[in-house]
């Protein structure tokens, strides 16, 4: 019975692309099993092609049947699967005696690359990216069929690093400089940290010693951002608000100590080449070192600008020199 239906098929393959069927010069045998290793499949991967012109074979043999299976995959094929694909070809099929099995198989050639490989070049490119971070993996990659051919694998940072997140490491597959996949490898970084955190109860407007504060290992990405981790950072400032013990001390926790307030008498500072005088005078503004600060002089009762000085002295900044 599959010889009849065979017969016919190849007979009505004839019908339809060899109006002179008994004047063909040209035979298409269609091997039972074909191993190809392109993007797609052709004519002359699937079938022995003989007879007629050398260009005629030729151009037989380049006639493309589809994209070819996914690297290491099967597909099965009929005379009637066939059929269609020949005829999107447009092309001559005329003087051709055809010799098809009632099924034959294309199989894309293929080699391996192990999820572990995959793994730990994903690994590696993580560890030298965030340096100083432990880096662990959430899920092993599977095994890859990718082409034939020099292969290349190319790790890259799918989006930003996360210390609160998974970070993914896409591995690219390349074969001969062509892109096959791209595989996602996701890990959990953690970078710790020694974060600044108050030694003792701090109440609001406390100026910040040695004594006061310390620092404890933490996770950086399961705190707030603006913390400190130096010392020496916080020692001098003024507490914005209570502290308890342990607390983490950031920067928005912390302000410049206020030195001169608003109605206090403070001392005025002009300086002229080498030459300062000093006067008397009340600030209409309340300043941390540094600080911009409106002051009048007692006695000329002139107003002038000045900055605020660490022995909470204001130099003028509107005289010649100052």
């Amino acid at each position: 019975m599959k010889r009849t239906v065979t017969a016919f098929l190849c007979a009505y393959l004839m019908w339809v692309f060899c109006p002179v069927a008994f004047a063909a010069n040209v035979t298409v045998a269609v091997k039972s099993e074909t191993k190809v290793s392109g993007p797609w499949v052709t004519l002359g991967d699937i079938a022995v092609i003989s007879g007629g012109s050398l260009d005629r074979v030729k151009l037989l043999q380049e006639l493309k049947l589809g994209d070819a299976p996914d690297p290491g995959a099967t597909v099965f094929m009929t005379p009637e699967s066939l059929e269609p694909k020949l005829f999107d070809t447009h092309a001559d099929f005329s003087a051709i005696t055809w010799s098809v099995p009632p099924q034959f198989k294309i199989t894309t050639s293929s080699q391996p690359v192990s999820g572990q490989k995959i793994a730990e070049l994903a690994k590696s490119f993580l560890t030298q990216t965030a340096l100083g971070s432990t880096v662990n993996m959430i899920d092993m990659p599977t095994d890859v069929q990718a082409p034939v051919g020099k292969l290349e694998l190319v790790p890259e940072l799918y989006g930003v690093l996360r210390y609160n997140g998974p970070s993914t490491v896409n591995i690219a597959i390349r074969t001969d400089g062509r892109s096959f996949i791209k595989v996602p490898v996701q890990f959990e970084v953690r970078r710790y940290l020694d974060v600044l955190v108050a030694a003792t109860n701090l109440n609001a407007g406390d100026i910040l010693s040695e004594q006061s504060v310390r620092l404890e290992r933490m996770d950086s990405g399961k705190i707030p951002a603006g913390y400190l981790t130096e010392i020496n950072k916080a020692v001098g400032l003024q507490a914005r608000y209570a502290i308890v013990p342990g607390s983490i001390i950031s920067e928005r926790s912390l302000v410049r100590p206020i030195l001169v307030k608003r109605g206090e008498l403070v001392r005025i500072v002009a300086r002229i080449g080498d030459v300062e005088i000093y006067a008397n005078g009340i600030s209409f503004a309340q300043g941390a070192s540094g600080d911009l600060v409106r002051v009048q002089n007692t006695t000329t009762k002139r107003f002038l600008n000045g900055r605020v000085q660490d022995d909470k002295s204001v130099l003028v900044l509107n005289q010649p020199g100052g």
